[in-house]
């Protein structure tokens, strides 16, 4: 009667210490993910020379050019 109430304790206490030892793997793992920064996208410009237009703000020069006749 003692051989199988040993083995079930064993087999509780493998079982417990499994499941803390993966709890702290992720645990880790969740706390490597937000060390990690993430870089910053690069700002598109979209000036075309001089006079071009810049994002979400349309032209900067006025109304559009006339073509001389």
């Amino acid at each position: 009667m003692s051989a199988p109430r040993i083995s079930l304790l064993t087999a509780l206490v493998a079982g417990f210490a499994l499941y803390q030892w993966q709890a702290r793997r992720f645990e880790q793992s969740q706390w490597r993910k937000l060390g990690q920064s993430k870089p910053k996208p690069h700002e598109e410009s979209t000036w075309e020379g001089e006079g071009g237009a810049l994002k979400y703000t349309g032209a900067h020069m006025g109304p559009d050019p006339k073509v001389p006749n």
